[in-house]
């Protein structure tokens, strides 16, 4: 029983890191929204914001821009684990310290990976992206 129980804790931890290995490419942000200072939910389309983001192995790194001017980018490492997709940033233009990180809740569906950011009960973040590689 020890034995059997051994290798479902080995198989376990070996999908997750099949589902990791999954976002590792190109991707390309195709729509969502998220929650301004205001409280606000700001579709991207409305905004003309478009984003590439590119994964390795651990690593993420992203860019985005906002009506063809720079908005934001980042880069640090990142995980995959049971739905839980979180990244920690070592670099980033828009005020985070080294080490912050954002949790999402994450599903992959073919070549769309979905995420959404919460605080507490409340989402405020949510994306779609497009595998281009």
């Amino acid at each position: 029983m020890r034995f059997i129980s051994s290798l479902l804790l080995v198989g376990f931890f070996l999908a997750a890191d099949v589902r990791a290995a999954d976002l590792e490419g190109v991707w390309e942000l195709v729509s969502g929204e998220y929650r301004n200072e205001h409280g606000e939910m700001i579709a991207y389309d409305t905004i003309g914001l478009e984003s590439l983001k590119i994964l390795s192995g651990t690593h993420f790194s992203f860019t985005s821009m906002k009506a063809d001017k720079f908005w934001a980018s980042g880069t640090g490492t990142y995980s995959f684990v049971d739905g839980e997709y979180v990244e920690q940033l070592k670099f980033n233009s828009f005020g985070e310290k080294p080490g912050a990180r954002f949790a999402f809740t994450a599903e992959l569906d073919g070549s769309y990976w979905r995420n959404a950011r919460w605080d507490g009960d409340v989402r405020v973040e949510y994306e779609v992206w497009r595998r281009v590689e």
